[in-house]
């Protein structure tokens, strides 16, 4: 069972008391709070809050960057007893009218920077006020139904605040998953879940005071467990509002960070760029390298650290767990084992399960309550759907082998099914990768008119090397099964990826389907 000690309001306000002279947080171009400084931000938002009408389980909708202030107005929600629902700052139309309709919420937190994208979505919700905590200089409107806010928190008396006692069960945040494959869920993520999130792997970490760096969106997990990872560690956090190539080495030098999250791409964009004889003068130790990618030995001699992985999604944190010594590119593609307490079966479309070895949908329950989550806001049979039999099911189709390790194949709804044969795009896209002057690679099926579906692999070139399809295509013959070689070949610039966590977005790809720049593979 997790310690209530543990849970980060908690957390917060012993350190604000017990070490508030050391600095929590420190976001790149605006500054660093201390513990207590921290707290003191929080009573300043949980009185704005609070004056203008939030109670305790009321939902708020933020729209705000990765930001000191996204720390302090999570914080503030819980303390009155608030929810807060972290909508991505991309969204807009369709998705941001659903994703205000699915949060239940009349109140709405939002920097000047997105407040026109809200705007025209406020007549059709249920919002009643919208704060802009950003912009004192531009005059109150009223938009429909809603009121427009625009004085900011340190006009309102602060809130005095006693001593936080959240559990585990109670909600923490609602986040959105990424929509890569569908309409974006509304996920109810108690405490319990993000605090088994942000444990993992903290047994190997060796430093006394580390320094995290999370240079992701507040309104996804990577993002958002900056400040919980500092509070636990007993270290502080570094954040950015979007990952940057450019700017990774140096923040991770500049801050003296210790510990940091890469996603496949971010670690093949640091990769890609030229190489240094200081490449390793820096006091990164720990990586969670999430997929752990072919390239992950390169990585590690090249920079110095030693790494991990997991898997996991937004409703689940990271269940699985691969430890340092077998985080190698010789388990490419592995997302380790399920941490004590966690239950896991591959099955088919049924639910039975599959034989050894045999791909199947990943489904997963737990013996400890509430590390996973609580299920769908507003959507009650996308929940049961999801749970049904007691068992998350997760969409994502995996092997498992004979030392208990699951090995990710695709996402259900990404699998390829062409001439009766199921294609994993994964495995595709690594065959493609292998081939000299390719940085990137997507493969989607489109419709076929013979039935089932067609293969597309859509790629980006490397700088100065552009792609000979024909040698990429003869290369797959002779790699891949004959199946699996594509009829469709598009080179891209840069393929669709959602802003959080840099995951290509291949329902785009799919919509787009067969473009000008399309070479169709005839033979």
């Amino acid at each position: 069972m997790i310690d209530s000690a543990e849970i980060l309001p908690n957390l917060v306000y012993r350190h604000a008391r017990e070490r508030g002279d050391r600095v929590a947080l420190t976001s790149i171009g605006q500054g660093s709070l201390t513990w207590a400084q921290l707290w003191t931000r929080v009573e300043q938002w949980a009185g704005w809050l609070t004056a203008h009408g939030v109670k305790i389980d009321h939902r708020v909708v933020t729209l705000m960057p990765q930001s000191l202030e996204s720390s302090c107005v999570w914080m503030a929600c819980s303390a009155v007893g608030a929810v807060e629902c972290a909508v991505n700052t991309e969204f807009r139309g369709e998705w941001l009218r659903n994703a205000l309709a699915a949060s239940r919420a009349e109140v709405v937190v939002v920097s000047r920077r997105f407040l026109d994208q809200l705007i025209p979505v406020l007549s059709d919700s249920a919002i009643h006020t919208v704060l802009v905590y950003d912009d004192p200089q531009r005059p109150p409107e009223t938009v429909g139904q809603a009121r427009i806010v625009t004085s900011p928190p340190g006009d309102a008396a602060p809130a005095r605040l006693a001593a936080p006692e959240a559990r585990a069960h109670q909600t923490a945040c609602i986040l959105y998953t990424s929509g890569t494959t569908g309409p974006s869920k509304a996920v109810q993520i108690p405490w319990g879940m993000m605090h088994t999130f942000v444990s993992a792997g903290r047994e190997w970490e060796r430093a006394s005071e580390p320094v995290y760096y999370l240079p992701y969106a507040s309104n996804h997990l990577s993002g958002r467990g900056a400040l919980y990872r500092a509070a636990l560690g007993r270290g502080r956090a570094v954040i950015r509002e979007v990952f940057s190539t450019g700017e990774f080495w140096s923040d991770v030098r500049a801050h003296g960070c210790t510990w940091t999250l890469l996603y496949a791409a971010p670690s093949r964009f640091l990769l890609s760029q030229p190489e240094h004889p200081g490449d390793a003068d820096n006091k990164l130790e720990l990586v969670m390298l999430c997929p752990l990618i072919p390239e992950v030995d390169v990585m590690k001699r090249r920079f110095g650290f030693e790494c991990f992985t997991v898997y996991g999604m937004t409703e689940i944190g990271n269940p699985f767990i691969l430890p340092p010594e077998e985080s190698h590119s010789g388990n490419a593609g592995c997302g380790g084992r399920p941490i004590a307490g966690v239950q896991a079966r591959l099955v088919d479309e049924n639910d039975y399960e599959m034989p050894l070895g045999e791909p199947g949908e990943l489904i997963i329950r737990s013996d400890d309550p509430w590390i996973f989550n609580s299920g769908y806001e507003g959507e009650p049979a996308a929940t049961a759907a999801s749970w049904r039999n007691g068992w998350f099911h997760t969409g994502d189709i995996m092997r498992r082998d004979v030392n208990g390790n699951y090995h990710y194949v695709d996402r259900r709804k990404d699998m390829i099914r062409r001439r009766g044969e199921n294609i994993s795009s994964v495995e595709l896209e690594l065959a493609v990768l292998k081939f000299p002057g390719i940085a990137e690679a997507a493969a989607v099926g489109i419709p076929s008119s013979l039935g089932d579906e067609d293969v597309l692999i859509a790629v980006v070139p490397k700088a100065g090397c552009p792609v000979d399809v024909a040698q990429l295509l003869s290369y797959l013959r002779a790699n891949v099964p004959r199946f699996a070689v594509p009829r469709y070949v598009r080179t891209m610039e840069r393929l669709p990826r959602t802003p959080a966590t840099l995951r290509v977005q291949k329902k785009d790809l799919r919509n787009q389907g067969i473009t000008p720049d399309t070479w169709e593979n005839v033979k």
